[in-house]
């Protein structure tokens, strides 16, 4: 019960962008009514943006090949190794996680069509889109070994513009990291994912 409780705070606090201990604080002293008032203010953090960690911009696009998908990250931060949540994770890493969530949600989950690996090409970009970080081919067989590896958390809503130029707030469920030696194995696992 109490590991069940440490990973379901641990998951909002990487969810929503608060340090484990505030999360765990904040757990502490809640009354049905804050948690429907956390609930929805945790909401439009993440739909506005204004989470400690915010993305900018999350867009996806279709190819003409089935088994490519485009997909363009864009956040605000002008650099990317500041630590995240007050941990060893920088913010560089939890945007890997969440580009790796993103493929999984919308492109991933069904890793090959017409037994040719699918593969997700991200544009990834840093303060408010002037600073390259790199493109990123993840093929959906990693991004479903991430998946698999770490488990999936709490779905937070998650502004992204589709194909059609309309958007759209999804139900994202980001990756469960938790721990000191789930994240020293993300971060390993973060430096085999190669910008081109």
């Amino acid at each position: 019960m109490l590991k069940k409780i440490a990973k379901t705070l641990t998951s909002v606090a990487i969810a929503f962008g608060v340090s484990p201990l505030t999360a765990a604080f904040a757990f502490c002293a809640i009354t049905p009514s804050a948690i429907a008032q956390a609930v929805t203010q945790s909401k439009l953090a993440q739909t506005t943006g204004t989470t400690s960690i915010p993305i900018n911009t999350v867009r996806l696009s279709d190819t003409l090949d089935a088994s490519v998908r485009l997909g363009y990250l864009e956040v605000p931060e002008r650099n990317t190794t500041v630590p995240a949540f007050g941990g060893r994770m920088r913010r560089y890493d939890v945007h890997v996680a969440r580009i790796i969530a993103l493929s999984h949600h919308f492109f991933c989950s069904q890793p090959y069509s017409g037994r040719i690996e699918k593969v997700m090409e991200w544009e990834y970009r840093a303060n408010n889109g002037r600073t390259k970080m790199g493109n990123f081919a993840l093929r959906c067989l990693k991004v479903e070994q991430a998946v698999k590896t770490y488990g999936l958390g709490l779905a937070v809503p998650m502004k992204v513009q589709l194909n059609s130029g309309a958007t759209r707030i999804f139900k994202i469920r980001p990756l469960d990291i938790q721990g000191d030696s789930e994240t020293d194995r993300f971060l390993k696992f973060v430096q085999t994912i190669k910008p081109q």
